[in-house]
């Protein structure tokens, strides 16, 4: 990792949806003569983190805990509600023109679905030399030996680049995204559960080629996953979210010794161990919550085995625990 100011920084970023009522729901309503009320999700919930250049920050939680909408938020895919983002310790919204567009290439996603991110219609060439030919990276003519190349560099034979996506396997259509990301030559990859859509031979295999590509690009990744037994492997500090908060975050070894929140240490007791010995399977008890209903106080208390009245009305806020470590649980103001 790298001095300087953090690549990316998310200070108390929020960000809601609103859910707007259709035609048939306003019908419905006044068959039945009950009021609509819009409802909002808060899907990601004041969130500060930071991440260093040239680090890898795990974030892993449950479907639905607001994970993929911090990812893009992070990417610039989508705005804030409320709460900054940083770029370089720069505000994006202070940025101009300039450093807007360069701060976009700079921080790119690779999707979970590559067969839904790529343009069925476009061929390999296309769709990893689009942009860099629009944004000046690279001229019409070097534009072919300039695809090769990142073929080349994810694995992909570059004799290949007039095809479609659908004539590849999901593991190589996943390596044409990644070379799409790389083609713009960013400092940052958002990974939204880049491998858990391929065949678990395959997996090990993208895995693999994002460590190396880290190392070979000087990239820092926000590396998006349920599998905590995969972020173990890629990450140095890791974030766990639950219900659009950051329950707990810490480096990944200090974290896979001794999980501190009820939550992440239920997490971490359902990875498969070898040399464990037999045990028992329990998952976390119940089901997430929904996020336009969230629990009061601490999101997690319908769950959580330890739970008090305090955890019931007060919400507890992410603090120090440790060195590089914070939680945000009310069983650490008794330790």
């Amino acid at each position: 990792m790298h001095d300087g100011p953090p690549i990316v920084e998310l200070r108390d970023v929020s960000k809601r949806f609103a859910q707007h009522h259709d035609f048939a729901d306003r019908v419905a309503a006044l068959m039945t003569r009950k009021a609509l009320v819009d409802a909002a999700v808060l899907a990601v919930n004041d969130v500060s983190v930071s991440i260093a250049r040239g680090e890898v920050l795990g974030l892993v939680g449950e479907s639905g805990c607001g994970k993929s909408t911090l990812g893009r938020i992070v990417a610039g895919i989508i705005e804030p509600s409320e709460g900054e983002v940083l770029i370089d310790g720069t505000r994006q919204s202070a940025m101009s023109s300039e450093q807007a567009t360069r701060a976009a290439l700079d921080v790119q996603m690779i999707f979970q679905d590559p067969m839904s991110s790529l343009n069925p219609r476009k061929r390999v060439i296309d769709i990893i030399g689009e942009a860099p030919r629009v944004h000046g990276l690279v001229s019409r003519a070097e534009l072919d030996d300039y695809v090769c190349m990142q073929m080349e560099r994810v694995g992909l034979d570059p004799t290949y680049r007039q095809r479609l996506p659908h004539q590849f396997s999901g593991g190589q259509r996943q390596r044409i995204g990644i070379a799409r990301a790389l083609a713009v030559r960013p400092r940052f990859l958002v990974c939204d559960e880049a491998i858990a859509a391929l065949d678990v031979s395959i997996q090990a295999q993208v895995l693999n080629l994002f460590i190396e590509l880290r190392a070979s690009l000087d990239l820092t990744y926000l590396f998006i996953s349920h599998d905590l037994s995969v972020v173990e492997h890629v990450s140095d500090r890791v974030a766990i979210m639950y219900l659009g908060r950051i329950v707990e975050i810490g480096p990944t070894d200090a974290f896979y010794a001794a999980p501190n929140h009820p939550y992440a240490q239920m997490l971490l007791a359902e990875v498969p161990r070898l040399g464990g010995g037999a045990r028992d399977y329990t998952p976390v008890p119940g089901e997430i919550p929904s996020p336009m209903d969230p629990p009061s106080g601490c999101h997690f208390h319908p769950r959580c085995p330890h739970v008090s009245a305090r955890c019931r009305s007060e919400a507890p806020v992410l603090k120090p625990i440790a060195e590089g470590r914070m939680a945000a649980c009310h069983l650490n103001d008794q330790r």
